[in-house]
């Protein structure tokens, strides 16, 4: 598979993460936000380990923002249809 496409699906999810992660400790929801804080961490370094060692990183860098703010929109929008 692709490089670039490996970060950007894996950049979707780790924001994903992140930003339940956010809201899970908001809430102060222990074990699900320390479970979700170490779901994130691991795709974060094994995303930024890809992207560094790859030559052409600035492309690797910019398809992962844009990964970012799809997964922060995807799981906002959900947590947002769940309050309907």
């Amino acid at each position: 598979m692709n490089k670039v496409l490996i970060i950007f699906i894996f950049g979707i999810i780790e924001t994903f993460f992140f930003t339940w992660w956010n809201l899970s400790a908001n809430k102060k929801q222990v074990y699900l936000s320390s479970i979700l804080m170490l779901g994130y961490m691991i795709i974060y370094l094994l995303i930024l380990d890809i992207a560094f060692k790859d030559t052409n990183s600035k492309l690797m860098l910019l398809v992962y923002a844009v990964a970012c703010g799809i997964g922060n929109f995807i799981r906002i929008k959900h947590e947002k249809n769940k309050k309907l």
